[in-house]
């Protein structure tokens, strides 16, 4: 296509979709003799060459005003050949208006954007023109987003502040991603909050998106984020549906899935992206692509244990997210709770039940199941899926009442059991009520099939009871109990992303709490972890040792299934083979939309194909190109999809004669049209019963062919929708279980090995260390050295956080044990020096008593302080002369503290 036809059937088009009037777009403006000021724009017109300059679309908002310009290239070209010649007509238009407006260059299939601050990158479309006019209001208003001062209403904590002020500064510099890995109970959602409000006020942002994979975190991100700090709540995609006119917004990613397009790709100038390692792959990594926003990942998976493909999500290094804080810093820093572990490993859970080893009586409990005990094997792995044994489950339950923390009354405190699956759920509450009646309103099924399951999650939350939670799924991630002081997994968790986030259920501290009533004798030092290894397999150790190696996200089925057929097109088909397999191939690209910015951008491949009858040649264009669009083909129903992939693997087995494979995947059928078969009451089925017969017949898979593949394909795929599965019988067997070996640990938090030396070498901790003493100037000097080493090594944190006196804090890391308080030896010397050394009447002694404590609390005074709450609310300028002050101050720099 020429420029001309570009323009008219491609790019026109995306303008209409982009809601864009025809009164606000001029094409072939002259640059050069417009007045752009005064709003008069010729178009065409007459040419004076080498001196006049057209640009191809200027975008006006609703005042008349540019927003944007347009350089368009023919379909053929690279867009960003037009780069210089739009700087160029930017140029011109702001000697007049004095300031910059962006750029959009495009070829009609790709778009590029090169925004007000001249940053370049790719777009999935033009924006609207609401979006353009916001944007450059923001650009106009704009503030060092580093000058702006944090909210400490939403972050008090020293390492928040500081990753605060790394993330202003990281984005002041045009960096357009930030990865946030702060360990659960951290703060990474205030630290979010904190910032979107310091980009609002800094005009970086005006609408923002917060992103989760569940609901029950969107709807979190809503309430305890932007209607608890910002008295606006988001309006919430998921629930209340499309809305353009708010500010905040939260969703699932699912919802956003099916809505998208309704946005302009400039509708959100800020996307948080909550548990950043999931749901962001495949299908969903269209979201993050089509929306040009800034975009942040939260994450709390350590940093060892987080796939590389979150830290390329968010243009970091491998291993080196924007900001951090982990775990043991945390730990160190008195933010989160420490923890202990017993691994325990039972004789069934570790080496399964073999028949030939069972009793007279258990082998008839089989028997009575209709199953013979002669051969049966089951592995440990297999309990809770293939065999459940209450025996094992009094085991467990009396080795966690044994070794459980518990409240004063007697109650463990609240617990999570991390079950198999639902059935053990319920399977462990019978038996706890067995065990221990009393306890049985305490102990709790929290699992999506019960009824009214999130009343029961509040309880647990708000409540007393229940203490004991028996969890699948929904208790893992997004539910903040600070008081749960127990954790029991009796199920293997392979991913370490779901480990850590399962883990940190518990890592809230004392200062979290809010019920001391329900922590072991009211108070929380660390919290268990009881790990009951299956199958060998101990979930503390397998996340603890070594480094995760990132797994597969994940295939799209559908795409799948077109791979397979493309990669048939390079064996040797007859002409009806052939025939078979490139239908199918185009029907898969026909049934592409067109008009979505990921087709778009492979549009001419996708033509080409469209139109080809021999596909053959166009083998590495369907592999590389057109194969990642299929995961917009959404297919008829999962079982349907799956059927056809199998099914489909015939044509390949068929080619290179692979009978074992064949038989694999006929009794595959079979297996699905014996299932269906039996439902042949439904009109659907009955219509096609003869066809499932003709299949199930032996006679039909003697010399497969093609044409055979795809009668099953084209009967009976569909019917699958009606598949359901046999749910498999559990085998009860209640082998008496035993403790095979126990290990226990508490985790060592490793002291910082730059505090260490840090220690050793400074002089005025040893000073504090000889018990000579600092000053408080010399305090201060100490604090600045310290918060190089940790932010959070500040006077005020320490004793906000820790509830510890700084100079306790200091002696505890020097290695001193002292048993007095810092604050009355203060006291005393500020006594001597400055109480007793005057002549001062009962007013000023009564104001000095003020001075006392405030000065043996902040540990230093400045005159500045006299000006301020909580002095200045005695008058001090009424009490002592201006120099008088000043002497007070002389003397307070003298007290030593030690």
């Amino acid at each position: 296509m020429s420029e001309k036809e570009t323009r008219e059937k491609l790019i026109d088009k995306q303008l209409s979709r982009a809601g864009w009037f025809k009164k606000y777009i001029k094409e072939e403006v002259n640059s050069v003799k417009s007045n752009f000021k005064k709003k008069e724009y010729i178009e065409n017109g007459p040419i004076e060459k080498k001196v006049d300059r057209f640009i191809d679309y200027l975008l006006l908002d609703e005042s008349n005003s540019p927003v944007a310009i347009i350089e368009a290239k023919d379909y053929s070209k690279d867009p960003k050949k037009g780069r210089i010649q739009a700087r160029t007509y930017r140029g011109d238009i702001e000697r007049q208006i004095g300031y910059r407006i962006p750029i959009f260059l495009t070829n009609g299939e790709v778009w590029y954007y090169l925004d007000s601050h001249d940053i370049e990158r790719k777009v999935s479309g033009v924006f609207s023109q609401e979006d353009l006019h916001r944007r450059l209001d923001l650009f106009l208003n704009e503030k060092n987003p580093s000058n702006i001062k944090i909210n400490a209403n939403i972050v008090d904590r020293a390492r928040s502040v500081l990753n605060i002020k790394l993330l202003s500064e990281h984005f002041e510099k045009g960096h357009r991603k930030a990865l946030i890995q702060m360990a659960t109970g951290t703060g990474k959602t205030r630290v979010a909050m904190a910032l979107v409000d310091l980009l609002v006020r800094a005009n970086y942002v005006r609408r923002v998106l917060f992103v989760a994979d569940r609901i029950t975190l969107a709807d979190q991100a809503s309430a305890e984020g932007f209607k608890k700090f910002f008295k606006e709540p988001a309006q919430e995609l998921h629930q209340d549906g499309f809305d353009s006119t708010k500010r905040f917004y939260s969703s699932t990613v699912q919802t956003l899935l099916n809505i998208y397009e309704k946005f302009s790709p400039g509708f959100f100038d800020l996307i948080i992206f909550d548990e950043a390692h999931r749901g962001i792959f495949e299908k969903n990594k269209l979201v993050y692509d089509y929306f040009d926003a800034l975009k942040i990942g939260l994450t709390a998976t350590p940093r060892e244990s987080e796939s590389k493909n979150t830290y390329l999500m968010f243009d970091c290094e491998i291993g080196k997210p924007t900001v951090e804080y982990e775990y043991e810093e945390a730990v160190r820093d008195g933010i989160l709770a420490n923890y202990r572990t017993k691994i325990i490993a039972t004789e069934v859970l570790s080496l399964g039940i073999r028949g030939g080893e069972l009793t007279p009586e258990l082998e008839d409990q089989l028997r009575k199941q209709e199953t013979s005990p002669k051969n049966l094997i089951l592995s440990g792995p297999e309990f809770g899926r293939a065999f459940m044994d209450d025996k094992t489950n009094e085991l467990i339950i009396r080795e966690f009442m044994n070794s459980c923390y518990k409240s004063d009354e007697g109650l463990p405190c609240k617990t999570i059991f991390f079950c198999v699956n639902q059935k053990h759920a319920k399977k462990m509450k019978d038996v706890f009520g067995k065990m221990f009646p009393k306890l049985s309103g305490h102990v709790q099924v929290i699992t999506s099939d019960e009824y009214r399951a999130q009343d029961e999650i509040k309880r647990f939350k708000k409540k007393n009871e229940p203490r004991i939670a028996l969890s699948v799924g929904m208790l893992d991630t997004g539910v903040d109990i600070p008081e749960i002081c127990n954790l029991v997994f009796v199920k293997p968790i392979y991913s370490s992303i779901r480990f850590w986030q399962m883990f940190g259920r518990g890592t809230r501290n004392i200062n979290a709490c809010k019920r001391y009533e329900w922590l072991p004798n009211k108070e929380k030092k660390d919290f268990l972890i009881l790990d009951f290894a299956i199958g060998g397999y101990s979930n503390v150790i397998a996340h603890n040792l070594g480094k995760s190696k990132d797994k597969d996200t994940g295939r799209d089925v559908i795409t799948e299934i077109f791979k397979n057929r493309v990669s048939l097109l390079d064996k040797k088909l007859n002409e009806n083979q052939k025939r078979i397999i490139t239908n199918k191939i185009l029907s898969d690209v026909k049934a592409l939309d067109e008009n979505s910015f990921i087709v778009r951008e492979r549009l001419s491949t996708v033509r080409k194909v469209k139109e080809s009858f021999d596909l053959e040649k166009y083998i590495r264009e369907l592999k590389e190109e057109i194969a990642p669009l299929m995961i917009l083909n959404t297919g008829n129903n999962a079982e349907v999809s799956s059927f056809i992939l199998q099914v489909e693997r015939l044509f390949k087995y068929v080619l290179v004669e692979d009978q074992l494979k064949i038989t694999k995947v006929r009794d595959y059928v079979k297996e699905r049209l014996e299932n269906i078969l039996a439902k042949d009451n439904l009109s659907e089925i009955k219509a096609k019963k003869k066809d499932i017969i003709l299949v199930l017949q032996e006679k039909y898979w003697e010399d497969l062919t093609f044409e055979k593949i795809e009668l099953i394909i084209t009967k009976l795929a569909l019917l699958m929708k009606y598949y359901q599965k046999e749910k498999g019988t559990i085998l009860q067997i209640d082998k008496p279980d035993s403790i095979i070996e126990i290990r226990e640990s508490v985790n060592e938090i490793k002291k910082n090995e730059r505090l260490i030396k840090f220690i050793e070498k400074n002089p005025l901790l040893q000073k504090i260390r000889s018990g000579k003493g600092i000053t408080s100037k010399e305090l201060s000097k100490l604090e600045e050295q310290l918060i190089k080493l940790n932010p959070a090594y500040t006077i005020d944190n320490v004793q906000k956080s820790l509830k510890m006196d700084f100079m306790l804090f200091l002696h505890q890391i020097i290695g001193l044990t002292k048993e007095y308080d810092p604050k009355i030896l203060i006291e005393r010397e500020f006594d001597k020096l400055i109480i007793n050394s005057g002549t001062y009447n009962a007013k000023q002694i009564e104001f000095l008593q003020l001075l006392k404590k405030f000065f043996s609390d902040r540990k230093h005074i400045e005159l500045k302080d006299f000006a301020d709450a909580p002095l200045t609310g005695a008058d001090p300028l009424d009490k002592f002369s201006y120099e008088e002050i000043e002497e007070i101050k002389k003397k307070c720099d003298k007290i030593k503290i030690s």
